[in-house]
């Protein structure tokens, strides 16, 4: 299957919702758009990454908007009938004074699938985002499928960010072998608006996260650990940036 849907976000009143207002919407499925809370967010109506999907992606913020962007539900990916790899390519643009808040529910690699999730987000100069990308590595008691995370920043054409990380047992040397060790829950963000300041880590028990700056506004937090909610609880206590308001 081959699907395509994109989102465009408009400056809204300031006391509209979030400052936006979603100016236009196209979908095809497994997409479908659902407003709720001051967010958009992006629901499946049919079983999808299953392997040979190619899935696609566009979300653009208009000059002066306020976006808050996510997932209603974890995505399962699923092996196919083929043993076909399956893609899902999301490519984000954020206008002049704009802001992008992308935090959806995990991506779940299920056993024996091979999937490749590629972000890429193109700000304009004078605008800022919050983009956390978080996944979970098999479902309880199983091994994950083969999984290849790739995510791309660039502020006014010129590259803030790229990180590419490649996940599953059939990979030597990554993975659950040098990666992530034990953990069977990651997560990566990049924020962009913030004060960087200073690099700062932080070990508790199996959980490990780093804030790594990258320029003077700028910073990636890497995180793993044995579940969400451990990986959460340690996350938005070194990096009080990634609370959900």
């Amino acid at each position: 299957m081959k699907a395509h849907a994109s989102v465009v976000i408009a400056a809204g009143p300031a006391d509209g919702a979030r400052g936006r207002t979603l100016e236009s919407a196209s979908s095809e499925p497994p997409f479908h758009f659902r407003e709720c809370d001051g967010r958009i967010l992006i629901a499946a109506s049919a079983a999808a990454p299953i392997g040979g999907d190619e899935l696609s992606l566009a979300v653009a913020v208009l000059a002066g908007a306020q976006a808050d962007v996510g997932t209603v539900a974890s995505t399962m990916v699923l092996p196919g009938p083929t043993g076909a790899p399956s893609s899902m390519a999301t490519r984000c643009t954020v206008g002049m004074d704009a802001h992008l808040d992308w935090f959806g529910e995990p991506t779940v690699s299920v056993v024996g699938s091979n999937h490749v999730v590629t972000t890429t987000v193109d700000l304009d100069a004078t605008a800022t985002c919050r983009i956390v990308e978080e996944v979970s590595l098999g479902r309880s008691d199983e091994p994950s499928g083969r999984l290849r995370l790739v995510l791309r920043l660039e502020r006014d054409g010129k590259p803030v960010v790229h990180h590419d990380e490649l996940f599953g047992p059939d990979v030597p040397g990554a993975g659950s072998v040098v990666s992530v060790g034990a953990a069977r829950h990651v997560l990566s963000a990049v924020l962009v608006g913030v004060e960087a300041g200073e690099p700062r880590t932080e070990i508790d028990g199996e959980c490990r996260v780093a804030w790594l700056p990258v320029e003077d506004d700028a910073a990636v937090v890497l995180a793993v650990g044995p579940d969400r909610p451990t990986v959460m609880a340690i996350v938005t206590h070194l990096v009080p940036e990634l609370r959900r308001n």
